[in-house]
């Protein structure tokens, strides 16, 4: 006999594996790592954490083209950096990966879009 699991465990299994439990020490959205993005850049990507359904896959987990641009892929895992700022944001009940296993790093993401956009704003001025 096999084993049989209801819709609920079946889909915690599917979503365990979809994130990256916890940001990786070169993460765009850690407080701790250099800003390194054009301050565009990253201010587009905090500000996309405001929004519900977007997502952003972990450098770790893409593949790149011949031109080195990023190619979405069924391995890709959501970044815990921008989940983390996702959930600061919007709140953990309204981040679907929250209800699923993911735990915040609140102590190593920035605590807000304006917060890491204003870091590297001011990391581009000093050069």
């Amino acid at each position: 006999m096999g084993l049989t699991l209801s819709n609920v465990e079946r889909t915690k299994l599917i979503m365990s594996d979809s994130f990256i439990k916890k940001p990786c020490q070169h993460c765009p959205f850690r407080n701790d790592v250099k800003p390194f993005l054009h301050p565009q850049r990253a201010e587009e990507l905090a500000y996309g954490a405001q929004r519900k359904y977007n997502t952003f896959p972990c450098h770790k987990t893409t593949k790149h083209d011949d031109d080195g641009d990023s190619i979405t892929s069924e391995g890709d895992k959501e970044c815990a950096g921008f989940l983390t700022l996702k959930a600061a944001e919007i709140g953990e009940e309204n981040v679907y990966e929250c209800t699923n296993g993911f735990e915040p790093s609140y102590d190593m993401v920035y605590s807000d879009a304006y917060d890491m956009s204003l870091a590297y704003d001011e990391a581009a001025h000093q050069h």
